[in-house]
């Protein structure tokens, strides 16, 4: 009988094994600080003060010490989807080991500049 080698490799790597909510224990869309995709967040308590919490949110901190960092950048840095990544950093903000700046939200109803967007479109498509 010929033994099979049923050893685990890296390359043979599925994909994330743990479901993108399970970091958040099911929890999305609610007290999340009027987060969005382009808020900055940026550290004011080092990573070692939640050495007792889970991975994420010293990775977070980490990402966060001494840089302001965007939820998209979060969020692509840990491989995780954005909804959860607000509700971690919504975490670490209500206990005081970040801050955030939402970007202002204009008080008329202003249309953006186009020629902005496009000049800024085209330096993208360039990347």
């Amino acid at each position: 009988m010929k033994h099979e080698d049923t050893s685990w490799t890296r390359d043979d790597d599925p994909g994330p094994l743990v479901r993108p909510f399970a970091v958040t224990r099911g929890r999305a869309g609610r007290d999340l600080h009027k987060l969005d995709l382009i808020t900055l967040v940026v550290a004011v308590r080092p990573a070692s003060d939640v050495m007792t919490l889970d991975r994420e949110y010293g990775e977070i901190l980490r990402m966060c010490q001494g840089r302001p960092m965007s939820l998209a950048e979060i969020a692509a840095q840990l491989n995780l989807l954005l909804a959860a990544v607000k509700v971690l950093v919504s975490d670490l903000i209500a206990s005081g080991h970040l801050i955030f700046r939402s970007p202002p939200v204009p008080s008329d109803n202003r249309r953006p500049n186009i020629e902005l967007l496009r000049a800024v479109l085209d330096g993208v498509r360039k990347l």
